[in-house]
C-alpha cells in the first residue's frame, strides 16, 4: 500500500512537473515577446523529461539500463550518419539551439531518441495490456512481440509528423535545399525505431510507467498547438 501510493505521487509529481514546462513554453511562444529564452531552454525541457522518466521508472535493473544505452548511442548514430551522408533520413542540418555538437550532431538527441522510444514504448505496451484484460484480446506470444514493435514504430512516426515542422519553425534543424521534410525521413524513423521497439519489448524491465504514457499525450499537444499557431 505504502509502495502504491509513492508511485502515485511520483506520478503526480513528475505530471504536474511536466505540464508547468510545457504550458509555460506555450504561453512563452505564443502570447510573450520572450521566444528566444523559451526556444533556447529546450535542452533544459528533454534534460528534465528523460530524468522524471528515471524518476517514475519502477525497479531500474539492468536491461534499463541497456535499453537506455542503446536507444541514446544508436539515435546518435543513426543522426551523425544522416547529417553527415544524407543516407538515413535525407538531407538536413541542426542548428545551436540543441546544444553542443558532435559531428554536427546536438549530444542531448540521444535524450531525444530514448524519451521518444521509451514513451512510446510504454504506450504501447500498456494499451496493449488495457485490451487483453478488458476485450480478451489474445494472439499467440511470438506474433504479440512483432505486434508491439510494429505499433510502436508507427506511434513515434505519427509524434513525428507533428514534431517535424515545430523544429523547423523553431530552429531546431533546417532540412535542405527546400525546407520541405522529405517521406524519406519517416521511413527512416519507422524502421530506426522498429530496430529499438523490438529490444523495448524484449528486453525484461517493468515497462508500466503511467507517466510516460502523460509525456507522450503532452509532448503531441505541445506539438501540434505550436505547429497551428506560432508564426
Amino acid at each position: 500500500m505504502i509502495f502504491s501510493n509513492l508511485i502515485k505521487y511520483k506520478y503526480k509529481l513528475a505530471l504536474g512537473i511536466s505540464l508547468l514546462f510545457h504550458i509555460s513554453a506555450i504561453i512563452g511562444l505564443l502570447f510573450t515577446e520572450y521566444n528566444d529564452f523559451f526556444i533556447n531552454n529546450t535542452p533544459l525541457n528533454l534534460i528534465i523529461s528523460m530524468l522524471l522518466l528515471f524518476y517514475t521508472q519502477q525497479k531500474i535493473n539492468k536491461s534499463f539500463w541497456l535499453f537506455f544505452s542503446v536507444c541514446f548511442f544508436a539515435g546518435f548514430i543513426y543522426e551523425i550518419i544522416g547529417v553527415n551522408t544524407g543516407f538515413l533520413f535525407g538531407d538536413y542540418e541542426y542548428s545551436i539551439v540543441m546544444g553542443y555538437k558532435i559531428s554536427g550532431v546536438p549530444i542531448l538527441l540521444g535524450n531525444l531518441w530514448f524519451i521518444t522510444m521509451y514513451c512510446v514504448g510504454s504506450l504501447t505496451f500498456q494499451s496493449y495490456n488495457w485490451l487483453k484484460t478488458n476485450f480478451n484480446f489474445k494472439v499467440s506470444s511470438q506474433i504479440e512481440l512483432h505486434l508491439l514493435a510494429i505499433i510502436g514504430a508507427f506511434t513515434a512516426v505519427f509524434l513525428d509528423l507533428f514534431l517535424e515542422p515545430v523544429a523547423i519553425k523553431l530552429n531546431f534543424w533546417q532540412w535542405y535545399p527546400l525546407g520541405e521534410i522529405p517521406i524519406y525521413n519517416y521511413v527512416c524513423w519507422f524502421f530506426g525505431s522498429l530496430i529499438l521497439q523490438y529490444l523495448f519489448v524484449n528486453l525484461n524491465f517493468n515497462k508500466k510507467n503511467i507517466f510516460a504514457v502523460y509525456l507522450y499525450v503532452i509532448q503531441l499537444i505541445f506539438f501540434i498547438t505550436i505547429s497551428l499557431f506560432y508564426k
